[in-house]
């Protein structure tokens, strides 16, 4: 799939990995598979600058992928190397990577670094870092 801008019939503009839906026997298209879709909104500020924004497509729903019939997109774009940029950075965030923990000669166990103040016993439950990403 490859990051397209599709306008609407309506004048929606839809920042989303895009991949046509084609009829097998007539091969027709008949549709447009969605990932991650965005609205794209623009504002204007004071100094007259224009800014570009994206929104959730469907407020009410939790679904990062559909469909969008075909007779509904009057045109599809390129977008900007900088708005695909922003667009990724929104909704793929780059997770930090962790430290690698080796095992020790001795124990084989990994050796990781104890802060002052904690248990340092083995009989400590060991704790997953949890990562969340916000839509």
């Amino acid at each position: 799939m490859t990051v397209k801008v599709l306008v609407t019939s309506i004048g929606q503009q839809i920042i989303a990995e895009t991949k046509q839906i084609e009829n097998k026997e007539t091969n027709e298209i008949v549709g447009y598979w969605l990932s991650q879709p965005r609205l794209v909104q623009y504002s204007q500020g004071e100094d007259g600058n224009i800014g570009v924004n994206f929104s959730t497509y469907c407020l009410v729903s939790d679904e990062a992928e559909f469909s969008l019939r075909g007779d509904h997109v009057v045109a599809i774009l390129e977008p900007r190397d900088t708005v695909v940029e922003a667009w990724t950075k929104l909704v793929y965030p780059e997770v930090p990577e962790t430290e690698e923990v080796t095992p020790t000669e001795e124990t084989g166990a990994a050796e990781e670094p104890v802060a002052e103040g904690e248990d340092a016993s083995a009989d400590a439950p060991a704790e997953e870092p949890v990562a969340e990403a916000v839509a």
